[in-house]
Formats: structure tokens, C-alpha cells, sequence
């Protein structure tokens, strides 16, 4: 019987970030940036528990990604993996170099590195047969990104603000600079540019994470996602907004996607001038 592969973004944003994810018998937390109590809270509502971690990934030293894990291996010793420059901070965790294959039988793992204002990582994880990546600080998206990314059935991936809300707000002129650079943050806008350059390789499921709650909204960075995909025919790709305290659904990894028949639009008013529409 085919094992499932599955992800639930437990929690993300400035307050907290961790992703479960699992394959067969074998549960991974990637990152763990909430109290032990609060993780155990979450992993309840999608029908998990500590027992069922096997490991910690770490994409990132920011204590919103990693207060949780002192609490976390007082109660469950398990081993914890991060990449250069976040393994050295953080006690206890053994280092993967990245672009090196962690492989944990029944789940192999890659980390990569993205440009943000620390040494920052995006992870790959594949149950053999089926991909999904992580990233949720970085400022912009490179090609050496895009290839690690290319292929995956899945993608977790940062859409912190929307660019003329940022620039309205209230973040000081500094802030906004460093938010809106290639070492800060992503932008709805840049989010949508790399799922589109995703989309014609498999992309099925995409999470938009690390949503600012001054600069953007759940609303406003699937809006802009979804009006992106659809323009190019990409409307089945499923795009839901992960926010803090409050775990996503199940994502089955590799789930198929729904498709639209071709609707016949003949002499309707208001609608596009072509023959055949996306219905």
C-alpha cells in the first residue's frame, strides 16, 4: 500500500513558525519557533503529537523559528538538522551541509540556501516519489532557487507584504527598505512570479506563509497569487494562506488537481473576446 505524504503549516508569521510533515511512519517538524506547549496544542488540532516527531529541521536562527526547541527536547530527545550558520547557534543540532541529501530512510532531505538579513535555508523533502519545499524568509527568489523548488508537488513559500501596503504603513523608512530588500522579505507580488515559474513543473498545493498582519492579508496574498495563475491557466493549483496560531488543513502531497472544462461563452456580454473560456 502506498504511504501518504502530508503536511500541516501548524503555525506561521513574526510570533511563531513550524510545518509538520510526515511519510510514512516518519513525522518531521520543520522548525519550532513556539513553546513546547503551544506546539503540542497545535499538533492536537491535526490529530498528531510530540510522539510522533522523529526529528527538527531548521531553516533559520530567528527565535521565531527556534524558542520551541530547548522545551521540545526536554520532553522528546530527538535529533535536530540545520545547515551552516544555524546549526552553530543552536545547541545540540547537527550540521547538513547544504545542497548535501540528508536521508532518513523513508524521507530525504536538502537544505538550500536563501538570501535574507541572517543565514537563512530553505528545505527540499522527498518520500522518494513525491516533493515538497519550504521557504519563508528570503528576499528574493534566484534561479539556484527556482531549480531546488523545480519539480515539487507542494511549496510552503513566503508572501510577507503587499508593496503599497508597505510603503503606506506605519514601519519606520528603514524598516520598510530592509523589509522590501533582496536580504528582507517577499513580497505577494514576487510569491506569485515563482509559482508561475513552478507551475508547468507539477506544482499542485502552494502554502503562502509568514503573512505580515500590518502589511498584508490572508485575502489580499491569495488574491493576488491566484489572479497571477489563473491569467496564465493555471487556475487548478490550489493556493491557501497559512496564519499564526491556526494549522492548515492536511495537504496530501501530490494530490491531483481539479480540472475545468472549456465553457463554450458565444454572444455574452462583458466577457473576453475569445472563443473558449476557463470556466
Amino acid at each position: 500500500m502506498e504511504s501518504v505524504f502530508r503536511l500541516s503549516v501548524l503555525s506561521s508569521g513574526s510570533s511563531g513558525n513550524a510545518t509538520y510533515l510526515e511519510t510514512g511512519k516518519r513525522g518531521v517538524l520543520v522548525d519550532a519557533g513556539l513553546s513546547c506547549k503551544r506546539l503540542k496544542g497545535l499538533l492536537v488540532r491535526v490529530g498528531r503529537s510530540l510522539e510522533d516527531i522523529s526529528a527538527v529541521f531548521l531553516t533559520h536562527a530567528h527565535t521565531d523559528h527556534t524558542s520551541g526547541v530547548k522545551s521540545l527536547l526536554r520532553e522528546r530527545p530527538i535529533p535536530v538538522y540545520a545547515a551552516g550558520g544555524v546549526a552553530e547557534r543552536v545547541k545540540g543540532a547537527e550540521l547538513v551541509p547544504a545542497g548535501e541529501v540528508l536521508d532518513l530512510g523513508s524521507l530525504a532531505a536538502t537544505f538550500f540556501a536563501v538570501p535574507h538579513d541572517a543565514p537563512t535555508y530553505g528545505v527540499r523533502v522527498s518520500d522518494g516519489r513525491k516533493a515538497a519545499a519550504l521557504a519563508t524568509d528570503l528576499g528574493e527568489i534566484s534561479l539556484e532557487i527556482i531549480e531546488y523548488m523545480r519539480g515539487v508537488e507542494a511549496l510552503v513559500l513566503e508572501a510577507n507584504h503587499d508593496p503599497e501596503w508597505l510603503r503606506r504603513g506605519p514601519y519606520s523608512a528603514d524598516l520598510k527598505r530592509r523589509v522590501a530588500s533582496r536580504i528582507g522579505h517577499l513580497s505577494n507580488e514576487q510569491a506569485a512570479e515563482a509559482a508561475l515559474a513552478l507551475a508547468p513543473h507539477g506544482l499542485k498545493d502552494l502554502v503562502l506563509a509568514h503573512l505580515s498582519e500590518t502589511n498584508n492579508s490572508p485575502m489580499r496574498a491569495t488574491g493576488t497569487v491566484r489572479h497571477v495563475l489563473k491569467a496564465a491557466g493555471y487556475d487548478g493549483i490550489r493556493v491557501r494562506a497559512a496564519i499564526a496560531k491556526h494549522p492548515t488543513p492536511w495537504i496530501e502531497v501530490g494530490q491531483p488537481v481539479a480540472s475545468h472544462p472549456h465553457v463554450y461563452r458565444y454572444g455574452e456580454e462583458g466577457t473576453r473576446s475569445r472563443l473558449f473560456d476557463l470556466g
